[in-house]
């Protein structure tokens, strides 16, 4: 007894493909209406994929007709190969029937409809193929597997062809119709607010698709605020909350819950209660039963874990929520991916603002700063704190791929050039060189080694990365005779470099001096003095939110209540500030401080 039916031919009608290609070679006036939702893979026979191609290009140059067709073919040398002008004869005239019927657009429709049913059930086989073969791997997990399958189905659906023929009218008539209707109720219904009226002016609420982050110091009130954000929302809309805990248990994020709704101090409703606390925490727990929290405390949580529960959690609840994750440097990944913890957390990063876009929610994930600010007088985080950064001398030659100039000074580069070398070579893994562009320069003070190589010598901090067989180190993991990876002199071809091995001869402390931090948008390499260097990583995120508190005595605070400044360094959709909140640490709650206390606002 076989399990599967055999099937010698994929789906398709190679006939209805003739059709189609014969009625636009007749009534060339409806292409425009037939190139928006055929696409070329649509059809199934290469002879059809290729009289299209010509069909497209000829239609784009204002030359749709058959004798153009005819001659863009023995162009392209693909006339004899489509079946010459004998094929183009035979499309024209099966098409006859279909051309000068009064229902030409329903005809038209139905052969489109069945040409794109059979391209979507040719690359589900595919997908599904590749599935199978998948579940055959042992070392894959069922989380990963899950991830894989639901990947393959999302790539069907943005292939699938989408018809355009909504109408226009239409969409304007209901956009009017809703902003007339009740502006301030579908506002107020259709974006998640963090119920701190200051932050949801600078941020518009938390956005749908975007990835927040949420960062600051060791015991700042990461975590509390992230609560208190997810109980305004409990408390005052219908969304949904989903917590991954990768620190603390789902009890002690009730606990919290619970003190922040009761306003009864933390410590006291873990060791001791009264009659009195008793009625308030049932009144509480009554209230969070109704409400939608899922709370996840497994602690070695990978990224495909993370994304596998979100979708189910999404498809199950059948509403939109927000995700948080406590916190970003703790998420695992996949063991077979060779790459360091500043990769890693830069690959996790963009896997959760895919996520966020995928399933078109607001992800709030946690995040610890660097050590830098430990060492800085002024306190007060700013954006190059989320990342491992490393930085160059200011008068440190750049080497520069271009056709006008080669070195540069790092104090010119900005005003003359964008783009870094393009390295394009056979030697190394696609993944660890890309190409470069610039975002901002930075100044700031570091302490300065110098390494010296082939009687050579280049200025760096000691937490910068170099290449070292294939693996990204800081220099303070270096040591004399470490091996480094240098751009071979002779290779000056545009965009092709060839790589060598060096060896450090040594290893010298210089000063504390002035630095300057080159961050570029989408890449993590570029060449200085021949030296394949790191570079910081863009981040992903859409919002980035920081906790700063500083160091005030306003007599009006009690003794268990703090000023938290909450500052926006970075918004992708409007201005960026700050503002203040008032923590009290009792109960972990924070709350608006008071009304229109917004400052340092600016447009970006």
């Amino acid at each position: 007894m076989t399990l599967f039916k055999i099937y010698s031919t994929p789906p398709q009608n190679y006939l209805v493909e003739e059709i189609l290609l014969g009625c636009i070679l007749i009534n060339p006036l409806i292409f425009s209406k037939v190139i928006h939702t055929i696409k070329i893979e649509s059809f199934f026979l290469e002879s059809h994929q290729l009289i299209y191609i010509n069909l497209l290009h000829i239609y784009h140059n204002n030359k749709l007709h058959p004798i153009e067709l005819l001659y863009n073919l023995s162009d392209n040398k693909n006339l004899q190969q489509i079946g010459g002008l004998k094929k183009i004869i035979e499309l024209m005239k099966q098409s006859q029937i279909f051309i000068y019927s009064n229902n030409t657009n329903i005809y038209l429709d139905k052969l489109i409809e069945i040409i794109n049913n059979n391209y979507t059930k040719r690359l589900v086989i595919q997908y599904g193929y590749n599935i199978i073969q998948l579940s055959y791997i042992n070392k894959i997990n069922g989380h990963l597997l899950y991830n894989k399958a639901s990947h393959y189905l999302n790539i069907t659906l943005n292939k699938m062809p989408v018809n355009y023929n909504n109408n226009f009218h239409e969409l304007m008539k209901n956009t009017i119709y809703e902003m007339t209707t009740n502006s301030s109720k579908i506002i107020k219904n259709t974006i998640i607010q963090s119920g701190f009226i200051d932050l949801d002016q600078l941020t518009n609420g938390l956005p749908f698709g975007d990835l927040i982050i949420l960062a600051g110091r060791p015991s700042m009130g990461k975590t509390s605020l992230a609560i208190n954000i997810a109980y305004n929302i409990l408390i005052k809309s219908t969304f949904s909350i989903c917590i991954f805990s990768l620190e603390m248990s789902s009890k002690q994020i009730l606990n919290k819950l619970i003190s922040i709704s009761s306003y009864i101090p933390y410590q006291d409703l873990i060791h001791s209660q009264n009659n009195n606390n008793w009625t308030k925490i049932k009144t509480v727990c009554k209230k969070l039963l109704k409400s939608n929290i899922y709370i996840y405390d497994k602690t070695n949580a990978s990224i495909d874990y993370i994304e596998y529960i979100s979708k189910i959690w999404i498809q199950d609840n059948n509403q939109y929520g927000l995700v948080i994750i406590d916190y970003l440097q703790l998420i695992q990944i996949d063991n077979s991916i060779n790459l360091n913890r500043v990769q890693q957390l830069s690959y996790i990063t963009r896997k959760l603002k895919m996520l966020a876009q995928y399933l078109n929610i607001p992800i709030l994930t946690l995040s610890q700063l660097n050590r830098s600010i430990e060492v800085r007088i002024n306190k007060e985080p700013v954006l190059s704190d989320l990342k491992e950064s490393g930085c160059i001398n200011q008068n440190i030659t750049t080497k520069i791929i271009n056709r006008y100039t080669y070195l540069l000074y790092i104090k010119s580069i900005i005003q003359y050039f964008k783009q870094f070398n393009y390295l394009n070579t056979y030697f190394l893994p696609s993944n660890i060189l890309k190409n470069n562009y610039i975002s901002t320069i930075s100044l700031k003070y570091q302490y300065i080694f110098n390494l010296v190589y082939q009687k050579k010598f280049i200025e760096l901090t000691y937490n910068h990365k170099c290449l070292n067989n294939y693996q990204w180190k800081s220099i303070y993991e270096f040591s004399e005779n470490t091996q480094i990876i240098l751009l071979e002199n002779k290779a000056k071809i545009l965009f092709k470099s060839i790589f060598k091995y060096s060896f450090l001869s040594n290893i010298q402390y210089i000063k504390y001096n002035v630095v300057y931090d080159l961050s570029m948008i989408s890449s993590i390499h570029f060449i200085c003095q021949n030296i394949v260097l790191h570079n910081s990583i863009e981040q992903d995120a859409d919002i980035v939110l920081m906790l700063y508190q500083k160091q005030t005595d306003d007599q009006n605070l009690k003794h268990n209540e703090k000023i938290i400044d909450l500052v926006i360094s970075k918004n992708r959709h409007g201005p960026i500030g700050s503002c203040q909140l008032l923590f009290s640490t009792d109960n972990t709650s924070f709350k608006n401080l008071h009304k229109n206390n917004v400052n340092n606002l600016y447009i970006k």
